[in-house]
């Protein structure tokens, strides 16, 4: 249902040709009618507004745009104001363009065009404005748009019926009536598509007919021909067979020195085998030389490394002594120093104790003597305490230090990301304590492991390592040992680290089946399985064989669905595990948690302890006994620790209370005092010399074993040094007795070459002739068998006398004949898909038209009752667009329907117009105009005419969204009792041609 808002509301017209200011109120009435003389500039108001609309009217197209210019001003303006009402919460006139609804969003807003007559050029405003915002103009597309988005379109024929329309319908013929209703409802182009497929379909059907008599009278002559064919056939086998025995006749030339050259390779074989051997030995010699050569070297260096660190040794010998010696001289006199102060104090506490002491200085003399006792107690802890702790450290080297079960042999980090887990941390620890303790029982050799050191991720696929590592999991840090005795010795020291909890740590036994070389696993016939984790894997031989069978694992992308990942682990009864390690689907049949996750990279190594500090203890009942010792030193270290600290407190109470008591009255106490502070001080320095010459003499004890191992290890060298040089001077002897049995096999090898090149050449001659006849076969009889059969075929040849050519006219004709028939059928064919298309475009034609025909005849029953009793359109020919033809058949009088050009002249003019009218409804457009509306009426007629227009406007309201307007022009309603919905505006035709200002404009309304 319309709504009661009219969009159109007021057009304004300056020096647009005959129009200096003419302003048209539209919204006043849904109906506007403009009268005047021809001539007054009707025609001209329309086209104003169809400028506006964002178009060129139909005579401008011709003249230009500037032809539209008046005579007063260089320049034309046409201003249309529009309304743009608010319905359901939003402005009825929106675009898509967010930038032109914020000009256009108002209740209303004023589109103008100023044309140009110097550019001939039509500039466009908005709201006098023309910008839209900064940096964009108002163009003529963002006009039209404003427009589309209502429905409003300045070429609609339906919409906009301009000058002649009338008479078209009214003087033409059916044909020409036809041809103009297709044109104004936008059918034309489906018609004149129907006529170029039904020329194309006629063209087809006479290009066929010449082709068929061709093809009749070639196939006949084939069949000519066809009898000779038979004859042509033995002859051509009996040719092919000549030709073959010629060539297997080349070819057996070929195979008897193919022959020769076997039996001369097979002694070259020989020779270069004695060859090979001759030089494997001296080369062998060489590198033995060489491998002594530099065994020799580095024996002297390490000679001369000895005797330098020997040097070093003495060097460091001799200040040891000198030190200890200076420590015993340094400690005998430190010993005389206390000697003389103890006695000095000895002769002082004599005199003391004959004098008469008073009570302070008898308290006093107390307190000093309990202090010397606590200080001597605590000198002695002391002692006691520095020892147990060097002992306490010595004992700690014995065990595994942390930093070096933590080493790892490789460039940097071992992990640059997340921490192990727990699982993890666990077999690292484990893998790397049972490879120190194999390397400490020289089983390195016979237990490989961790399997992980031997493996690598191969080249070019470095994204899947993580993914492969969890596959393989926990036997990355699995070990192999080769031999039984190994696999025994490995299990007892498994036991002896672990007696009650065990590690998640793996021992294989090798299997005497596990190749040396890599055979990869085959991959499965799915595009979902990338490969096999194992086959993406390269390093030890044994070590990757071993895993591809014990390890059942496919990786696949992530991409794919999950129930086909299911099916296919399913039926290869292998887990899947996809790329990102977040989704494992097991052979079972369904999913689960993913493996746990292994970080720690291929090629990882247990780094090898190198100072003889890193002592281990890999006995395990050895190492909790030292670990008891360990805990009871300790124990012992925190009670001398508390018996020190007690004693100091002890020590610190007693000197507060001898400065409580003051000084002495007796002085002799107070110089015992000081004599005793001398006494500790000498005992505290002579307990330091005495520590310091006991280091020392353990690292002279030291020295001297290291010193004597030296002069073994010299003398071990020199023997070693001796006994290479004599190695070297033999085996270059054996290498020129090689090298003289060398030159004798190169010279016999000279020998055969010579033969073997000569017969090679002769294989190449033979060869290409034998190849320009023909391939080699894969049997070859004898010379002689060849030879009698290709004379046989020889004489059967001459007895046959036709020419190739004949054949060659068969195969031609043959060959014309096929081509022929195959673009036949594809002509066929093609006829065939033009007349389906034909028919289609027919219907859909046919039903186009009708539909278009049955809207516009139901809108004319409705415009036009009471002036018909019936009126019908009717199209003849409807599926021959070419004859088709527009018939108007109505009754007027009577009950037959009578034809268009049997009705008169009124009549025929409102039937026009009533179709024209009608053809209006079609487009739900909230404008219309109707130029020359009342052509050629009469009073009567018009009045119809104007109730005609009536009822379109009501008939349009009804399924429109906004009021639709209308605009009709005509000469002039004189005598017309026009209806008050209707807005009627004179033009004044005596301005106009004074060509004065149209400012006055008659609004009449009769009533």
């Amino acid at each position: 249902m319309a709504h009661s808002e009219k969009l159109f509301r007021k057009l304004v017209l300056e020096n647009l040709m005959l129009h200096d200011n003419t302003t048209i109120d539209l919204a006043k009435e849904a109906i506007t009618l403009i009268t005047g003389a021809n001539g007054s500039g009707k025609t001209q108001i329309l086209d104003g507004l169809i400028i506006c609309l964002g178009y060129i009217p139909q005579r401008a197209k011709g003249k230009g745009i500037r032809s539209l210019v008046g005579e007063r001003d260089e320049f034309a303006r046409v201003s249309l104001t529009l309304n743009n009402p608010i319905i359901d919460g939003r402005f009825a006139i929106q675009t898509l363009d967010q930038d032109l609804n914020n000009v256009i969003s108002q209740k209303e807003f004023t589109i103008t065009a100023k044309i140009s007559k110097q550019e001939n050029s039509v500039t466009y405003y908005l709201n006098n404005s023309r910008r839209i915002v900064q940096g964009r103009l108002v163009t003529r597309r963002d006009i039209r748009r404003i427009f589309e988005s209502i429905g409003v379109r300045g070429d609609n024929k339906l919409a906009f019926t301009g000058e002649g329309t009338v008479d078209e319908f009214a003087a033409n013929s059916p044909k020409r009536k036809r041809d103009v209703l297709l044109d104004v409802t936008g059918l034309k182009h489906y018609r004149e598509e129907i006529i170029a497929a039904q020329e194309t379909l006629k063209a087809s059907i006479q290009e066929i007919e010449p082709l068929k008599r061709k093809y009749e009278t070639e196939k006949k002559l084939l069949n000519l021909w066809n009898n000779t064919l038979s004859l042509l056939a033995q002859k051509k086998k009996l040719v092919y067979m000549k030709k073959k025995l010629e060539t297997e006749l080349s070819w057996s030339l070929v195979q008897r020195v193919e022959k020769q050259i076997e039996a001369l390779n097979k002694e070259r074989l020989k020779i270069l085998k004695k060859k090979e051997e001759v030089t494997k030995k001296i080369e062998q010699k060489i590198e033995e030389i060489d491998s002594k050569t530099e065994q020799l070297t580095r024996l002297n260096d390490k000679l001369a490394f000895v005797k330098e660190k020997e040097a070093k040794k003495n060097h460091k010998l001799i200040i040891l002594k000198t030190q200890i010696a200076s420590d015993t001289e340094n400690i005998q006199n430190l010993e005389n120093e206390l000697a003389r102060f103890e006695e000095q104090k000895a002769d002082l506490e004599k005199i003391l104790r004959t004098k008469e002491l008073s009570a302070k200085d008898r308290q006093l003399k107390e307190k000093y003597e309990v202090l010397a006792v606590k200080e001597a107690k605590l000198a002695m802890i002391q002692e006691k305490y520095t020892r147990a702790e060097k002992e306490l450290q010595e004992l700690q080297k014995q065990l595994v230090p942390v930093s070096v079960i933590d080493d790892y042999d490789l460039n940097g980090e071992i992990f640059t990301g997340d921490r192990l887990t727990k699982y993890e941390e666990s077999l690292v620890n484990a893998a790397k304590r049972f490879t120190v303790s194999l390397r400490s029982q020289g089983l390195e050799n016979d237990v490989l492991g961790p399997l992980i050191t031997y493996l690598h991720i191969k080249e070019g696929e470095k994204t899947w390592e993580r993914a492969v590592k969890n596959v393989i999991g926990r036997n990355l840090f699995a070990f192999l040992a080769k031999t039984d005795d190994a696999y025994r010795k490995a299990k007892s020291l498994y036991d002896k680290l672990w007696p009650r909890w065990k590690p998640p740590l793996t021992v294989y036994k090798l299997s005497n089946g596990i190749k040396q070389e890599t055979i990869p696993l085959q991959k499965p016939p799915y595009k979902e399985i990338y490969e096999h984790a194992m086959n993406l894997v390269t390093g030890e031989p044994v070590v990757v064989n071993f895993l591809k069978r014990i390890t059942k694992g496919l990786v696949a992308e992530d991409s794919y669905d999950p129930v086909i990942l299911t099916k296919i682990a399913k039926d290869l009864r292998m887990n899947i595990l996809t790329k990102s390690t977040k989704s494992y689907f097991l052979a079972q049949g369904g999913f689960g948690r993913p493996p746990m996750p292994i970080k720690t990279p291929f090629g990882w190594r247990v780094k090898t302890p190198t100072t003889n500090k890193q002592r281990f203890a890999t006995d395990y009942y050895e190492e909790q006994k030292l670990r008891v010792t360990i805990a009871k030193l300790e124990k012992s270290l925190r009670e001398l620790k508390i018996s020190e600290i007690q004693t100091l407190r002890a020590i610190s109470q007693l000197h507060k209370e001898i400065q409580s008591l003051g000084m002495p009255e007796e002085k002799l106490i107070g110089k015992i005092d000081s004599i005793a502070d001398i006494v500790s001080l000498i005992k505290a320095k002579i307990l330091e010399s005495k520590m310091h010459k006991e280091k020392l003499v353990k690292n002279l004890q030291k020295l001297d074993e290291e010193f004597d191992s030296f002069a073994t290890e010299r003398l071990t060298l020199k023997r070693a040094i001796q006994q290479t040089q004599e190695e070297i001077e033999k085996a270059k002897i054996e290498k020129g007795v090689l090298e003289e049995k060398a030159t004798e096999v190169v010279m016999l090898e000279l020998t055969l070459d010579n033969q073997y090149e000569s017969l090679l050449e002769e294989q190449k001659e033979r060869e290409a002739n034998a190849l320009a006849k023909g391939e080699r076969p894969e049997e070859i009889r004898s010379y002689t068998e060849i030879r009698d059969e290709l004379s046989r075929i020889e004489g059967n040849l001459e007895s046959i006398n036709i020419s190739d050519v004949d054949e060659e006219k068969i195969t031609a004709q043959k060959t014309k004949v096929e081509s022929l028939k195959q673009y036949m059928v594809e002509r066929e064919e093609h006829i065939t898909n033009l007349r389906a298309d034909l028919a289609a475009r027919l219907t859909f034609w046919n039903g186009e038209l009708h539909e278009t025909i049955t809207k516009i005849t139901k809108a004319m029953k409705l415009l036009l009752s009471g002036i018909f009793e019936k009126i019908k359109l009717k199209i003849t020919n409807i599926n021959n667009p070419d004859e088709a033809g527009l018939f108007i058949e109505a009754i007027t009088k009577g009950a037959r329907y009578r034809d268009f050009r049997e009705l008169s002249g009124g009549e025929k003019v409102l039937a026009i117009e009533g179709l024209i009218l009608a053809m209006h409804t079609l487009t739900d457009s909230p404008i219309h105009a109707i130029d020359e509306f009342t052509q050629r009426l009469d009073e009567k007629n018009k009045t119809l005419a104007f109730n005609i227009a009536l009822r379109t406007q009501t008939l349009a309201s009804e399924n429109s969204r906004f009021v639709p307007q209308f605009i009709l022009l005509c000469p002039d309603a004189i005598n017309v009792d026009l209806s008050s919905n209707i807005n009627h505006i004179v033009v004044s035709e005596l301005k106009v041609i004074e060509n004065e200002p149209i400012k006055n404009v008659q609004n009449t309304k009769k009533q």
